[in-house]
This record gives structure tokens, C-alpha cells and sequence, in this order.
């Protein structure tokens, strides 16, 4: 087995592949994943592998989050089964990485929309240090697993729940991201906000899927922001579904804007269809407080320009980056594999 010096050198070499991605190994597995799954194209990818570059295998980042933990006297080598989403290129990554650090061994059920970047990537690892090799297994079924992290819709969570209610958790339902706009942000916001709400097309629980907006804020600065995007509906997928829903909210006899990019329509809901995105008009503070406090178990993050007292937040333009230690629902997952 593996010492955590010896992981992290491995980790960090991982890192340092990703630098160049006109090289032939990654110039073929892009290619593969496109090909495989269309929602994925070369720029989200290339976007999804420098995230892991620069904030999981970065040898400073590593220390920092490790640090947190006692993992130098840990006696790993349980079996960890990993039900991983496959929404976006690598989702399933850092899960891996905490099994990995934590000694455990990975039992991974890939999604069938991620099979090839997850595989690529730990191929590569492996290449690097051979030593790697016993603590991922690729696994269609997870049996007698000594614990369970699964990630699916609130309806596979369920079945989650009552398969793996016995062996040790974590169950990940569907959550949405919202955007907090302030009397004061200017069009610079909004033009970040915007990386926030159209990476990966908007499929990630990360994406700010709706908005909430100051009472007399201008609607038209916000589609003028994020009409600087519309290249979104030069991809074939993206295009079918803004044009499916301007037919059925014109069918529904539904208000929204369009600027081209995406429709916004006036909607209290965190989850808006693919190429829309919901809005809510908040008066002060107060009023914003109780339009996301009641929510904050479906929401994954909040994407704001100032803090919040009552919430955390991200900068505009970082949710799609979270660090090592912002981890999915806030549940700790280092903490949760050392309890196993």
C-alpha cells in the first residue's frame, strides 16, 4: 500500500499532466468523451480538467485540506462503494480523491454519461505510480460494501436510501445554486454571474439555476450581461431545448424575456428547464432572507458579490470551482470515511 507522501507525490503528478492538453493522451480521451456524450464538448472538458488541476491536485491545496485530518495513523482498506452523477465531465472526481487519501478502496459505478474522463484519469495516475492500481475497482453492482456514497435524482435517492440503509451513507439528492444580484453590482457581475449560470450548459447542481433581483434592478442590463454568452446555442443539444421551451411557455401563455442565450421568466421555483432561468424580486435583506432560508437544504451554493450573514456564498464566477474542502451538501466527507 501507499503512504499520503507517497499519494500526494502521485496526486501532484496527475496535476502536472494536466498542463497540456494538445498532447496525444488527452487530445484522444477529449475526443472519446465528446463522441461519447455530446453534452460534453471540448471546452467544458478542458474547463472540468483544469478545475481538478488547479484545486484538487495543487500540492499547497492538498496540505491545506489534509491537514484538517488525522489521516497519517489511519488504518484504511475498507471497501467504499462510489455511485458517481455523470451531469458533468469528472463530478464524481473528488470522491475518488477522498477514498484515495483516506486508504479506503474505491468500488466505482460509473455513470454512463462520465465512463470515459473518470477512467482516463485514473489510468493516468496509475501510469504514474503503479502502486496506485489496488485502490480503484470499476464495479456494475456494489456488494458488502463497508460504506456507501451515492449521488443520483431525489427519486434514485430514495431507493438509495432503502438499499443502503444498513451499511454507513452519504446520499446525495438533486440540489440547485442560486444567484443574489445587489442594488449596486454593475454589468461586470452580472458578466461573471453568467460563467456561473452557463458552464455545462447550466446541468450542474453548482449552475445558478435562478436568480434573485432587487426590487427596480433593470431586467435589461441583466439580458444585456447575459447575451455576451449566446454562443451557448451554437451546440445543437442547448439550441433544441431553447427552442422546445419557447413553445411551451408560448403554448402556456408564459412571460419571459429573451435575449438569445436563455429565456427569464418570473418564477418562485429553483429549477428551471435547460436554456431558461428563473427569477425572483426581493425587496431588502429581510425579505431576501426568507426567499432562502426556508431552501437551504436544496441549495448548493449561493453565488453572490457581497457576503451574506445568513448564508455562505461564492464570488460571482467560482461555482463551478469549489475548493477540496466545499464539499457537496456541506457533509464532510474525509470525516464521514474515517468514522467507517
Amino acid at each position: 500500500m501507499m503512504t499520503l507522501k507517497e499519494k500526494k507525490a502521485a496526486l501532484v503528478a496527475l496535476g502536472l499532466s494536466l498542463t497540456d492538453f494538445n498532447d496525444e493522451y488527452w487530445t484522444d480521451q477529449i475526443e472519446l468523451a465528446t463522441a461519447h456524450n455530446r453534452w460534453f464538448n471540448k471546452e467544458n472538458i478542458i474547463f472540468a480538467l483544469e478545475g481538478v488541476r488547479d484545486y484538487m491536485l495543487d500540492s499547497f491545496k492538498l496540505d491545506q485540506w489534509l491537514a484538517a485530518y488525522d489521516l497519517n495513523e489511519k488504518v484504511g482498506g475498507k471497501k467504499i462503494g462510489l455511485i458517481l452523477a455523470g451531469n458533468l465531465p469528472l463530478v464524481g472526481f473528488h470522491d475518488i480523491l477522498s477514498c484515495f487519501v483516506s486508504d479506503h478502496i474505491a468500488h466505482i459505478k460509473l455513470s454512463e454519461k462520465d465512463s470515459v474522463l473518470i477512467k482516463a484519469s485514473l489510468a493516468k495516475l496509475i501510469s504514474i505510480e503503479p502502486k496506485a492500481q489496488p485502490y480503484f475497482e470499476f464495479v456494475e453492482r456494489l456488494n458488502n460494501m463497508d460504506g456507501v456514497i451515492a449521488t443520483g435524482s431525489n427519486n434514485s435517492a430514495r431507493y438509495f436510501e432503502t438499499y443502503f440503509a444498513k451499511q454507513p451513507h452519504i446520499i446525495r439528492k438533486h440540489r440547485n445554486s442560486i444567484g443574489v444580484l445587489h442594488k449596486d453590482d454593475h454589468m461586470e457581475t452580472i458578466l461573471k454571474m453568467g460563467k456561473d449560470i452557463f458552464i455545462h450548459f447550466g446541468l450542474g447542481c453548482r449552475n445558478v439555476s435562478k436568480l434573485l433581483i432587487p426590487r427596480n434592478f433593470p431586467l435589461e442590463m441583466v439580458m444585456e450581461g447575459l447575451h455576451e454568452y449566446n454562443f451557448v446555442n451554437l451546440h445543437d443539444k442547448y439550441k433544441n431545448n431553447f427552442d422546445y421551451n419557447i413553445a411551451v411557455y408560448m403554448l402556456n401563455k408564459v412571460k419571459y424575456l429573451n435575449n438569445g442565450s436563455v429565456m427569464l421568466c418570473e418564477d418562485a421555483s429553483l429549477t428551471s428547464r435547460i436554456a431558461t432561468l428563473n427569477y425572483e424580486i426581493y425587496e431588502d435583506e429581510v425579505d431576501l432572507e426568507t426567499k432562502i432560508l426556508p431552501f437551504t437544504d436544496q441549495i448548493q451554493c449561493v453565488v453572490s458579490s457581497k457576503p451574506l450573514p445568513f448564508v455562505q456564498t461564492v464570488l460571482p464566477g467560482f461555482a463551478q470551482t469549489p475548493e477540496l474542502w466545499d464539499y457537496a451538501d456541506n457533509v464532510d466527507t474525509i470525516h464521514f470515511l474515517n468514522q467507517i
